[in-house]
């Protein structure tokens, strides 16, 4: 008895709540365990849908852009007979990180002609071209031209004339043009000038129908629009947007972190239940004047020891008097 009492006070002050503590900490430990798992879980599933969008974003682009390129082939061929108009790819493999080349080919230039060479007049029936192309893939309500045939001769602005009229079916087009051969092909004509006074004003504005025979560029542009159509009914259908994978519900508030919310004030959330962000700031909030306050009192009682006694002294000259 004497020996084991002598090696109980080898011992030394033995802290008795190690059992307890002990328990807590291996219970934390199983509930950091099974949030990793939790958590390298969602990471995986998390990453399988960003690798799925990405897949379905690369193929819907790619779809489309082959229907558009295609349009675009036709609409270039009707504004510019015995041209030829193609829309590449900078990179194939990932069209996202590249960008997009308009190679046109006017009538009687050479097959390596670039796009910086092309005169303004070509730049702009190259640019219509694939505005008209978009159009036929999904039409806007109404589109709106700024004197988009300034850079044309006569020929070609009543090109562009007609073909906005033939499609001012699907849509409403808005030229503002100072070419007459333009305004023949216009139903409602809207006249603005200077009034002089620093205000315009409108001159004109009248409904007419112009009747004029099209012929061939009508045919044409039929034709295009129908071949259009038809490749928009074959493309693969794409997968609907309800079919398409959905991110995860937000994880609840980890097991692992329950004794540190209680000790920062903060109320762990049952299961199905979240937490308040004000809630959580509160409690911090709380918790931290706790501790500045500790802090304070702490400080106050080391100043007051260093302080030098000063009653000694006044009881000595009270003696002294």
């Amino acid at each position: 008895m004497q020996g084991l009492e002598r090696r109980l006070r080898a011992l030394g002050d033995v802290n008795m709540l190690a059992i307890e503590q002990y328990d807590t900490a291996a219970s934390r430990i199983t509930d950091l365990i099974a949030d990793g798992k939790l958590l390298r879980s969602r990471r995986d599933e998390l990453s399988t849908i960003a690798d799925q969008l990405e897949d379905e974003r690369r193929t819907r682009l790619l779809n489309v852009f082959t229907h558009v390129n295609n349009n675009f082939r036709r609409v270039y061929e009707i504004l510019q007979p015995t041209g030829k108009g193609e829309l590449k790819l900078e990179n194939m493999d990932n069209p996202f990180e590249g960008g997009l080349e308009m190679a046109c080919v006017p009538p009687g230039k050479s097959q390596n002609t670039r796009r910086t060479a092309l005169s303004g007049g070509e730049k702009s029936m190259a640019a219509l071209a694939l505005i008209f192309a978009i159009q036929d893939y999904e039409p806007s309500p109404f589109y709106y031209f700024d004197e988009v045939d300034q850079n044309l001769d006569p020929f070609n602005s009543e090109k562009i004339a007609a073909l906005c009229r033939m499609r001012s079916g699907m849509a409403q087009f808005i030229m503002v043009t100072l070419r007459k051969v333009s305004l023949t092909l216009a139903d409602h004509h809207i006249g603005i000038t200077h009034a002089g006074n620093g205000c315009s004003q409108r001159i004109t504005d009248f409904d007419r129908a112009a009747a004029l025979d099209l012929s061939e560029e009508i045919e044409a542009e039929e034709k295009a629009r129908a071949a259009s159509e038809a490749e928009k009914k074959s493309m693969p259908e794409l997968p609907s947007h309800e079919e398409m994978p959905r991110a995860p519900e937000p994880l609840p508030t980890p097991s692992s972190l329950g004794g540190l919310a209680d000790r920062a004030g903060v109320e762990v959330p049952d299961e199905g239940e979240t937490s308040e962000p004000e809630d959580e700031l509160k409690g911090l909030r709380e918790r931290t004047e706790e501790v500045s306050e500790t802090i304070e009192e702490h400080s106050d009682a080391q100043a007051d020891e260093e302080e030098p006694p000063i009653q000694p002294e006044i009881e000595t000259k009270e003696r002294t008097l």
